[in-house]
């Protein structure tokens, strides 16, 4: 295998044309195998695969339409658009359709639906209209607080209207 490892942070496209996000890599416990962490850029599942799966080439005897030559193939690092159309959406828009959400769960699900694209000044203006006192540096540490944030707002507002 001498394809260069993924790396936290870095999307990849799947073979047959959905998007991942790449979370960690690990170690399995049991074999002590390396293992890739990944979320779906819809809908938000995470899932495991060995690095070594995780890089192979697609099966083109199974899947001979398959355009890709790996089932994984890096689609955005540098925000590189080799096998990935990026639709471009401008801050501007990101932060006024933000605004516009009413409930804590919208807002959350804007979030994780547009979080490639969030920058600093998006972050701090969401905190801000929420009310939210940030303290984290980086932007991936921004999103993550202002997400649990909006988690126990929705958990503990949904006990009061009992």
């Amino acid at each position: 295998m001498n394809r260069r490892k993924p790396k936290a942070g870095e999307v990849y496209r799947h073979f047959k044309g959905k998007k991942y996000r790449v979370l960690h890599i690990a170690l399995c416990a049991e074999t002590n195998e390396t293992m890739v962490v990944y979320e779906a850029l819809q809908g938000g599942s995470v899932y495991v695969s060995a690095l070594e799966a995780f890089l192979r080439e697609t099966n083109k005897r199974k899947y001979p339409d398959a355009e890709q030559e790996y089932r994984f193939e890096l689609c955005e690092r540098e925000l590189s658009e080799e096998h990935c159309e990026k639709k471009e959406v401008s801050e501007e828009s990101l932060i006024m359709e933000f605004l516009e959400l009413d409930e804590n769960e919208d807002r959350a699900e804007f979030l994780m639906k547009h979080r490639s694209q969030l920058t600093d000044r998006f972050l701090t203006v969401a905190a801000e209209s929420l009310e939210f006192a940030e303290s984290a540096e980086t932007i991936e540490e921004r999103w993550a607080a202002l997400m649990r944030f909006l988690k126990t707002k929705m958990k503990y507002e949904s006990r009061r209207l009992r």
